[in-house]
């Protein structure tokens, strides 16, 4: 609930901020928007050559940037940049937009703007680095060299007085597997963004514990795969991933859910992993419905 009321609170507060947006501002906005529009629609578009839609994000990129940088901007959401993602921070002092474009291979390279509500007006590019870096990196990065993905979620907690807040991101990483990311995001003391922090914590059936800076679920291309909060359950919850065979055991790419989940509870200050979501039992009453036989009971 204590989620809930914050998530409400932010949207009663930004809907309140958008409506002191001055009518000279919000026709300044919208014509900015119309033209970044267009962009978008354009470097979207798989059958123009890739060269072209490289230099269209180019394109888009400064204007994006320039418009942002205007007084005011924060209060304007741009909802017609709809290939494009923008999470807010539950306490609205921040907003992450991102967006990918396509490559030749089946890659994706990733884009992405962090916009602080700040009378300074600050903004942060995000460089995506993740093709030299390894598979599933635990480093510490900036927004000068981030692991890049579209996000979908930003939730936040307090850490001895610190905020640090947790994205939800995709990144579709080639033409055989796809990752969904799990990044914790702070600020250090000069306020530029920090990617990565060790408050996700696993602990194994020997009972040894390890503790990550950013979690991974690499599985392949062909598979949907869960990653998010339950609000009702105030809990992560994400596929239980498999390989398909013994023979492919640490082939991330190949991996996919087998209908059971796992989760993430925050506890003592990080994120703790629940191995099992859900334990059903057909003996008791509270089981999901099963289908009634095909044939009937024989002795």
């Amino acid at each position: 609930m204590k989620v809930l009321a914050s998530i409400l609170f932010t949207l009663f507060t930004f809907i309140a901020s958008a409506q002191e947006l001055s009518s000279k501002d919000l026709k300044k906005f919208e014509a900015a928007e119309a033209i970044l529009k267009e962009k978008v629609v354009q470097f979207k578009n798989d059958s123009i050559p890739f060269e072209e839609r490289v230099a269209l994000i180019h394109e888009f990129i400064p204007r994006f940037v320039a418009i942002l940088k205007e007084k005011n901007s924060f209060l304007y959401p741009f909802d017609e940049l709809h290939s494009v993602m923008r999470v807010y921070a539950p306490d609205n002092s921040f907003r992450i937009f991102t967006w990918q474009l396509k490559e030749p291979l089946g890659t994706h390279r990733y884009y992405g703007a962090m916009q602080l509500n700040d009378k300074s007006l600050k903004l942060y590019p995000l460089f995506d680095y993740s093709d030299t870096m390894n598979v599933h990196p635990q480093e510490i990065l900036s927004h000068d060299n981030w692991y890049g993905a579209v996000y979908y979620k930003c939730l936040q907690h307090e850490v001895k007085g610190k905020s640090y807040y947790t994205l939800l991101g995709f990144d579709e990483a080639d033409f055989v597997s796809n990752r969904k990311v799990l990044e914790i995001l702070s600020f250090d003391e000069d306020q530029l963004p920090v990617f990565g922090a060790p408050l996700i914590s696993f602990t194994d059936s020997n009972k040894v514990t390890t503790v990550k800076n950013r979690m991974f679920l690499e599985y392949n291309q062909k598979a949907s795969v869960k990653l998010n909060f339950d609000i009702e359950m105030d809990k992560m919850i994400f596929d239980h991933l498999v390989a398909p065979s013994q023979a492919e055991e640490g082939a991330w790419f190949t991996y996919i859910p087998d209908g059971t989940y796992e989760g993430l509870e925050w506890k003592k200050n990080k994120w703790t992993w629940v191995e099992k979501m859900f334990h059903y039992s057909i003996d008791k009453p509270d089981s999901p419905p099963m289908p009634n036989p095909i044939l009937n009971k024989r002795d």
